[in-house]
């Protein structure tokens, strides 16, 4: 390591030694920091409107602040000098040094196309309002984890930013911290700060909402994740320690900035937990500040960066730390019968930890104990999300083991184990009426997604005409009639229609229900104005065969058909064929954890079928590869699926229920 170039100091040098970065590598990173900006970063910061800038304080804290005005407020009068002709946010206040020979670090970024480019150097002279800097270092960064937003013009007299004191239990500091998905971090080197690669440095983060947490201590944690190599951030946090985080609220324009003590975790328990994460930083605050006319107000994101799907955020990350081999411990908090056949749930975790999110129309995996065995099923949440409890809606099947104990054994404060949940019989986000239609406890999706459609509403959404339309036998089948009924009298938006297939003698037509026969199409084209409909069906499956190939015949487009169906098959032949694999005429399957080994042929089936005809009773619910509850590691070899299973199984794991091998061997941990 001793020939690496000088453009990376002592702590730089240290953490790329402890990320395995090879010498070859930092050798060619020498050409990509330069001692003056190209052409192309001189016109990229001449273009900007924003500035994330790293100052220190008199007593050498770093603090990260911007600057921001009309494009032109940044000029590069020659190649190794930047002048900025705005005064850096809160900089007085803050009390920077900014006198001539002052270490600074900056940071460029244009929002609107992901570009960004780095400066470091030293304030050559400076003004009330304007400085001048002497570019040591100058370097590009890629495009990764930044969101683009269209950022408003900033002309004329720009409104004085305001601080207040906060800290971390201040309502509004959580709400921007917790909701941020771009801040801002200021660092520095050791010692005297004497240009080069010994300064301030200047940089962005970005991830999913949720990506920067607060612990119970106070303390912020974010994930740093695959970048550049350069580790000039950490490389400060190992040197040094000192930081400053800018949070900004784009939309508001507020602001959370603060000045702490970093350190890096390299624990691989913590890392695994977070998805992508390759190290943790941890930041201690020692002095915080609450600020408004931060940075330009109505910035609105136009794009998530593409890869932020393979990243993780904290409350993840808390939840999977809860979990044993993917499953947490519940509790039922209370079972309330809502038919004859059908019982409500609710449950809420056993570890009085928070509740995973779901998003309203998905299923839950469960598993229960008894007498040794254990079962695996899925059902349907009921409720849209609140953040305390599921609930689970369960009709009490005659030859159900799992639902007949759950009626039947389970109680208030017995303990279910429950996985994430999963599905995406979801509710759209267009603006198009909907139309529910469920038979029996095909109900359950429905009410989710009512319930989630009636929260949206509340908290400001434009209103969407819903039509709710259920199938049972009669009112000692029916479930929710007064939970309906009483969103019905409070919404106008909500229309409620019920057939009654074998209604009882106390049952009374035009009262409890609204037509007397099974559903079918002539009494929905009867009960639905004319227009366009998004359409949502579940039920047993006879009731959406009937009204899927009606709504087709009447020249409903399948696009505007959603469906759970659970059971093999589909309503329709989906319009994009999996490519035909060549597949071996056979294979060998190892079942690892039960030492057992079976051949497969083309006649064999699917895995979990391969496995049940070897004598073993892997888990599974639907069947079709729409639940995961037969998700199992595969260990070795490659599987296809021949038809495209609703869910992706996790990566590592095959969904046994429709995969195939396509190679000679394959072994799986059941």
């Amino acid at each position: 390591m001793s020939q690496v170039p000088s453009v990376f100091h002592a702590g730089e040098r240290a953490v790329q030694t402890h990320a395995d970065v090879s010498g070859e590598w930092l050798k060619q990173a020498e050409s990509f920091v330069r001692p003056e900006m190209p052409q192309q970063h001189r016109d990229f910061f001449e273009n900007l409107p924003m500035l994330f800038m790293g100052l220190l304080d008199q007593t050498g804290r770093p603090w990260c602040v911007p600057a921001f005005g009309p494009p032109g407020f940044l000029a590069s009068p020659t190649a190794n000098t930047l002048a900025v002709k705005r005064a850096p946010v809160l900089s007085n206040e803050l009390g920077l040094d900014r006198s001539p020979g002052a270490s600074i670090g900056m940071v460029g970024i244009d929002l609107t196309n992901r570009r960004r480019n780095r400066v470091n150097g030293r304030i050559q002279h400076s003004t009330t309002d304007a400085m001048t800097i002497v570019v040591d270092q100058s370097f590009g960064n890629c495009p990764q984890y930044i969101q683009t937003r269209s950022l408003p013009l900033t002309r004329g007299k720009l409104p004085a930013a305001t601080r207040q004191r906060a800290d971390i239990s201040d309502p509004k500091v959580r709400r921007i911290i917790e909701s941020a998905d771009t801040f801002f971090i200021a660092s520095r080197a050791a010692g005297a700060l004497d240009g080069g690669s010994a300064g301030i440095d200047a940089s962005h983060r970005g991830g999913r909402p949720g990506f920067l947490g607060i612990n119970d201590d106070g303390a912020l944690s974010f994930p740093d994740f695959s970048g550049n190599r350069f580790f000039n951030t950490l490389g400060n946090i190992e040197s040094d320690g000192r930081v400053s985080l800018f949070v900004p609220d784009f939309k508001t324009g507020e602001a959370i900035i603060l000045t702490g003590q970093g350190t890096i975790d390299w624990s691989s328990d913590r890392v695994r937990l977070f998805e992508g994460a390759e190290r943790i930083v941890d930041v201690v605050p020692e002095e915080m500040w609450y600020a408004t006319e931060a940075v330009p107000a109505n910035a609105t994101v136009s794009e998530q960066w593409p890869g932020l799907n393979t990243t993780g955020i904290w409350n993840e990350a808390y939840l999977a730390a809860l979990k044993t081999g993917g499953y947490r411990r519940f509790q039922i908090d209370s079972k309330l019968r809502e038919s004859d056949t059908i019982t409500s749930f609710y449950l809420t975790p056993a570890d009085g930890g928070p509740i995973e999110p779901h998003a309203a129309g998905q299923f839950l995996p469960i598993k229960l104990q008894h007498k040794g065995q254990q079962i695996q099923r899925s059902y349907t949440i009921s409720q849209g999300p609140n953040g305390k409890d599921y609930r689970l809606s369960i009709k009490r099947e005659d030859d159900g083991l799992a639902s007949s104990l759950l009626h039947d054994r389970f109680d208030n404060g017995d303990v279910i184990e429950v996985g994430t949940p999963a599905g995406d019989f979801v509710l759209d986000e267009g603006t198009q009426p909907v139309v529910m239609l469920s038979g029996g406890v095909g109900i359950t999706p429905m009410m989710a997604m009512l319930d989630a459609q009636i929260t949206a509403f509340q908290d400001g959404a434009p209103e969407r005409t819903v039509y709710f339309i259920h199938a049972t036998q009669n009112s000692a089948s029916q479930v929710f009639r007064d939970e309906l009924q009483a969103m019905a009298r409070r919404y106008d938006w909500l229309h409620l229609f019920t057939a009654y297939s074998a209604p009882r003698q106390e049952d009374k037509l035009g009262d409890t229900h609204d037509i007397e026969s099974r559903l079918n199409m002539d009494a929905l084209v009867r009960f639905l104005p004319f227009g366009g409909y998004q359409f949502y069906l579940c039920g047993p499956e006879s009731f959406m065969r009937s009204l899927y190939s009606g709504l087709r015949g009447i020249g409903v487009d399948r696009s505007h058909i959603h469906y759970e169906f659970f059971g093999a098959g589909e309503l329709d032949q989906p319009e994009k064929a999996i490519p035909t694999a060549r597949l071996p005429e056979r294979a060998n399957i190892i079942f690892s954890r039960s030492g057992v080994g079976a051949e497969w042929v083309n006649d064999s089936g699917t895995l979990l079928e391969t496995a049940e005809a070897a004598g073993l009773t892997p888990s599974y619910n639907c069947r079709s590869g729409k639940c995961g509850t037969c998700a199992t590691r595969l260990i070795s070899g490659n599987v296809h699926y021949p038809r495209q299973p609703m869910i992706t199984p996790a990566k590592g794991e095959v969904l046994t229920c429709c995969a195939v091998p396509s190679e000679d061997q394959i072994v799986i941990d059941l």
